[in-house]
């Protein structure tokens, strides 16, 4: 019943971006049928108005913004995901080390001669210290479901 439904939703939402008409059927014993033209033998047909796509632009990234990794597929078993997740934890952590010399721009002079860091330099330290607690997080997470399943 799901599967239909979304199916039925994917018809109307490719029907839509398309301008075409949609109408609404009722059959005979009560069940209701999308399609592009009137259904045969309905007790009732109507075109339906549907909204506008709602498509838009994603943001521009911040260029130093962490690159994420995307949640890993449900496919995948428990152990791999444990593994990912490891994997995702210490590569977020060596960046942390990589990330922790002060880059071209992140220092500025004071009026004693000396220099200290800039707020850039500790906003991108801040950003690599969240990915290592979202990689923990996730790798807590997989932990957790592989508990759970055994």
């Amino acid at each position: 019943m799901r599967l239909s439904l979304l199916l039925i939703a994917l018809a109307l939402a490719a029907t839509a971006a398309q301008g075409q008409a949609v109408y609404r059927s009722v059959m005979p014993d009560g069940s209701i049928v999308y399609g592009d033209k009137p259904a045969p033998g309905a007790k009732e047909a109507k075109e339906v108005s549907l909204p506008p796509p709602n498509i838009a632009k994603p943001p521009p990234a911040k260029p130093s913004a962490p690159a994420t990794t995307p949640r890993q597929p449900a496919s995948e078993s428990p152990d791999d995901q444990v593994r990912n997740a490891e994997r995702d934890l210490q590569k977020a952590k060596a960046a942390l080390e990589a990330g922790r010399e002060p880059q071209p721009g992140e220092r500025i002079g004071t009026a004693g001669g000396a220099s200290r860091l800039t707020d850039a330099y500790f906003e991108r330290i801040k950003s690599l210290e969240n990915a290592i607690v979202g990689a923990q997080k996730k790798l807590d997470d997989a932990l957790a479901q592989r508990r759970g399943g055994r």
